[in-house]
């Protein structure tokens, strides 16, 4: 064989081993950042998710990899094969990611039961929590630390004649990994095999990866890296090293602060759900990418790479500040959009893909500046005589860099110059590095760059448009009208931007507080105007568990919003504290803006309010309460779906009395029934019984007994003064108003629950924190939980307790108003009857009033006995006497009744009699056949309607009470 066909041969080989070796590092990446996601979702759990829990996180995650990539710097030169020393730390973090889940469990479950119980003080909780945190995953974050510097060590070392293509190409292969990977987590993995199975994912890829490069480390000779070699300069003082290492940190620590901006800047524009972060972090780390992508092949053509550097720095913090230009318009955009798409499976399709475009326009330039950097700073290095440990300097650097930014920026910079000015401190600083690089090595500032120095300066002048802002966007796709709205505060916290907005509606004006865009309290400014729903809601979740459960004297609020609850409990005076848990202080400032209506929250000695995380909180007191209230956001928003998981119930049980109450609210609009049923799952899992009420038709309100059925023997709450006045704002004044309100309960919801196999939201399967961000796009509706109220079916025991004539007439809920027109619509029937005789003769006009009769006779049938009779009675009065008529006034009789023998025969009459039969009658009919244990005719019927019907609880509960 020539010697050109072997050095051909030898060519080819290496380009198979390099681009196999690229391949894996991609695939090392999209772990790796699956890890990055997953440990943070679990670490969370346990630190909670308050501001100092977010930020302590990254460092313990980030300030390993520092770690990693410090230590293989600096044991490089001991490594023969610097691709085998690659495979055996990826087979390691393969072996860590097979057994974390249940390590994790268990050292947790061992710290809440034996653990923290033991410990004296909260300051003592908290060192141990960190401390266990720490252990848990700092072993493998110095692991993936690592692997940046062997992987590209080994290129460098074997394939020495494109050091700065292989840095680059390395360093993209593997963000452009990373940013598919939390793609492919958050969209897929975690849905489809919740956080254990995510992470095993990621293992078995690490065990591919390590196999891959195993066999392929075969193919180089073991020898130890070259010593350094320096000029005698650069021997004696380490200029390049030292301003190169410190540019590398403080490039970091900008581009973390503009990560952190944005991230919050475009949750008010794209929502603040799990799946809206994860498209922001992959475009974050897709600009990266992109920008190492794009200098591999010109970073070894480079004449002057340390003014590139400059050059690079400058241009990326005059694109960053750039931002502050085009956010405003992100918000016209998202309202564009949300018009345009229909709320289907496409449309949320290209919801997500048009909100990862408004990630990438805002981000894009920027980070493709900062994805330069790391390769072009590690390239200059080894072009001035330092060997393969200086990947491992500068990436040690970078990391660290990055996690002094993460903490100015949420504990410092946010809190006192808000997210635009973190941006222009950002760009600032990297104009600034930019040219004193320059300046230490001499080189001369071109001239047209000068007028953009002061960029970010000057664009701070340019104000976000808070009104757009605190829109909700995403939800709506309307922005406020600035004649009818204005803010009247706004903050940006630690965790969210917090917004108060005064809107004149017709002759009201009303008051929302908001989170990131999301209202989360509403309230009517005027007395003499109807309350907003969200008052309703508020002042309910308070006074049903002062209604049932007497000498109440200590209670947890979960989030303050309005803090018109809070406020609501101390209008009691048997109560002697009240603890309200908010994670936001901002929201703290924001309630104090309904002054008018929670003034107790603030003024009552009895009440203390605390700026912290809900686990981290109860662990830390150890206090039992009689009512622990959780009243937090939407269970879209990210890390708000992990108080409706199993293990929260299990854990807050343990802080509630013996005969102690949870009430919690949970939302039935923008979410569908599955989901409601899951977190009904989990809780049924975790509390011997709960009631389900409803205080408008959007919101549920669920109150729970950890130990005991609860008894409900109501208590005129309207005997306290002050009680009376607050409920008196919503227009209930007898203990009947509140009763109405009463839905449903375990015993009912338990059958058709198990019924359809719904399983319970967790911690680790996060069913509601996966489903619900794609519910909110579709607008779903739980609102078919109502139909357990209307129907006769599944009525309640308390049904017969209400007194229909002791109802507020202006009680403006749903049902409240129903009875009030079933009473009023047998007088409209009636005088429809304008002519007796012919009436009675005319089929036609029979059959419609038979069929409008029916329907008003249903909406009664959920009532007492004696109340359904007397609508009947009042119904049929005056009626035809004929047998069609009959047939109905003895169905609705026997359904009144109970008398399911009945029911059946007169059922079968009106088949005769009409030839058809409605779906509330067929439904009745299947029900007494169960009743009476006709199983087999029971199960026929029920089969034939659910091929009609899909998904109607009545139907699922009858089907239930068959088996």
């Amino acid at each position: 064989m020539s010697t050109l066909a072997i050095n051909q041969r030898i060519t080819f080989s290496e380009t198979i081993n390099r681009n196999t070796l690229i391949l894996v590092f991609f695939l090392s990446g999209f772990a790796g950042l699956i890890y990055e996601s997953i440990w943070t979702q679990y670490l969370k759990l346990f630190l909670g998710h308050a501001a100092y829990a977010q930020t302590l996180v990254l460092i313990i995650f980030m300030g390993g990899m520092a770690l990693g990539a410090w230590l293989a710097s600096k044991y490089l030169h001991k490594f023969k094969n610097l691709f085998l020393a690659y495979a055996i730390v990826e087979a390691i973090v393969g072996i860590f990611a097979l057994v974390f889940h249940n390590i994790y469990v268990t050292s947790t479950d061992f710290s809440y039961n034996i653990v923290m119980p033991f410990l004296g003080s909260s300051l003592q909780i908290e060192v141990f929590k960190w401390s266990l945190a720490t252990l848990l995953i700092l072993p493998q974050t110095i692991l993936l630390g690592s692997t940046f510097p062997l992987m590209s060590a080994g290129f460098i070392h074997y394939f020495p004649e494109k050091k700065g293509h292989s840095l680059s190409i390395l360093y993209f292969s593997n963000s452009f990994g990373a940013a598919i990977g939390v793609l492919v987590a958050g969209f897929y993995l975690v849905h489809t095999v919740g956080l254990p199975g995510t992470l095993l994912t990621a293992g078995l890829i690490n065990f591919a990866v390590a196999l891959i490069s195993w066999i392929t480390s075969k193919q180089f000779v073991d020898e130890s890296i070259q010593s350094t070699h320096l000029d005698k300069q650069e021997v004696e003082t380490h200029k390049t090293l030292k301003v190169l290492l410190i540019v590398a940190a403080i490039t970091g620590a900008a581009s973390f602060m503009y990560e952190v901006a944005w991230i919050r800047m475009l949750s008010m524009v794209l929502g603040s759900s799990v799946h809206s972060f994860e498209l922001m972090l992959s475009a974050f780390i897709l600009g990266l990418a992109i920008g190492g992508f794009w200098i591999r092949n010109k970073i070894s053509k480079i004449t002057n790479p340390i003014q590139w550097l400059g050059y690079i720095q400058i241009i990326m913090g005059i694109l960053a500040a750039l931002t502050i230009v085009f956010y405003n318009y992100t918000f016209d955009f998202m309202a564009f959009t949300m018009h345009a798409l229909q709320r289907t499976e496409p449309g949320y399709i290209y919801f997500n893909l048009v909100s990862h475009a408004i990630c990438l326009v805002i981000m894009l330039p920027a980070t493709i500046c900062a994805g330069m950097t790391l390769p072009l700073i590690t390239y200059i290095l080894l072009e001035n005589g330092y060997n393969e440990r200086s990947i491992g300097w500068v990436y040690s650097s970078n990391t660290i860099g990055s996690i002094l930014g993460v903490v100015i920026a949420v504990q410092i910079v946010i809190p006192l110059f808000g997210l635009k000015n973190l941006i222009v401190i950002g760009s600032t600083i990297d104009i600034l590095i930019g040219i004193i690089a320059l300046a230490l090595f001499k080189y001369k500032l071109k001239t047209k760059f000068v007028a953009f120095i002061l960029s970010p300066l000057l664009l701070s002048f340019i104000n976000f448009n808070e009104l757009k802002m605190a829109s909700g966007v995403y939800r709506s796709g309307t922005l406020p009208n600035s004649d009818l709205s204005n803010i009247i505060y706004h903050a940006d916290g630690k965790t969210a931007t917090v917004a108060v907005i005064k809107q004149r509606k017709e002759k009201n004006t009303r008051i929302y507080i908001s989170t990131n865009g999301k209202t989360d309290a509403s309230a009517t400014i005027s007395q003499d105007h109807p309350p907003t729903p969200d008052e309703d809601t508020m002042i309910l979740t308070a006074a049903i568990p002062m209604a049932i459960k007497s000498n109440i004297s200590s209670v947890a609020i979960v989030g303050i919003g309005s803090g018109i609850s809070s406020h609501v409990f101390l209008s009691n005076p048997q109560i002697e504290s009240v603890d309200t848990i908010e994670i936001e202080k901002e929201m703290v400032e924001g309630a104090k803006f309904f002054k008018n209506f929670n003034f107790r929250i603030f003024d009552d000695a009895r009440s203390n309010i605390h700026i912290a995380d809900a686990r981290t909180f109860f662990f830390s007191n150890q206090k039992k309460y009689d009512v622990i209230m959780s009243e937090p956001s939407n269970p879209w928003v990210s890390g708000v779906a992990s108080l409706y998981t199993t293990e929260f119930y299990s854990l807050i049980k343990k802080f509630i009395k013996e005969d102690g109450l949870f009430v919690q609210w949970l939302q039935i609009y923008e979410i569908d029934i599955n989901l409601v049923f899951s977190a009904f799952r989990a809780l049924g899992e975790n509390f011997n019984d709960y009631i389900v009420y409803a205080s408008n038709q959007g919101d549920l309100i669920i109150v729970s007994s950890p130990n005991k059925k609860i008894d409900i023997n109501y208590i005129d709450i309207f005997n306290i003064d002050n009680i009376r006045s607050d409920l008196s704002r919503i227009k209930h004044s007898s203990i009947d108003d509140i009763i109405i309100h009463e839905i449903t309960n375990k015993a009912i919801l338990s059958k058709i629950i198990n019924k359809t196999k719904t399983n319970p939201n967790s911690d680790y399967f996060p069913i509601i924190q996966q489903k619900s961000d794609k519910t909110r796009y579709f607008k779903s509706s739980a609102h078919a939980i109502f139909d357990l109220k209307l129907s006769h079916i599944t009525k309640i025991k308390t049904n017969n307790k209400i007194n229909i004539k002791n109802l507020n007439k202006e009680n403006t809920f749903f049902i409240a108003q129903k009875i009030s027109q079933t009473n009023k619509s047998n007088i409209t029937l009636k005088n429809s009857i304008y002519n007796k005789e012919f009436f009675c003769k005319n089929n036609g006009l029979l059959d419609e009033w038979i069929k409008k009769t029916a329907t008003s006779l249903y909406t009664s049938s959920w009532l007492n006995k004696k109340v359904a009779l007397d609508h009947i009675e009042a119904h049929f009065k005056d009626s035809c006497p004929v047998e069609k008529v009959n047939n109905l006034k003895e169905y609705f009789t026997s359904i009144a009744t109970n008398k399911y023998s009945d029911t059946i025969k007169q059922v079968e009459k009106f088949i005769l009699l009409n030839n058809t039969i409605d779906l509330p009658m067929r439904v009745s009919y299947s029900y007494a056949l169960a009743k009476l244990n006709y199983k087999e005719d029971a199960k026929r019927e029920v089969s034939e309607i659910n091929r009609k019907v899909k998904n109607n609880l009545i139907v699922t509960y009858i089907d239930a009470l068959l088996d």
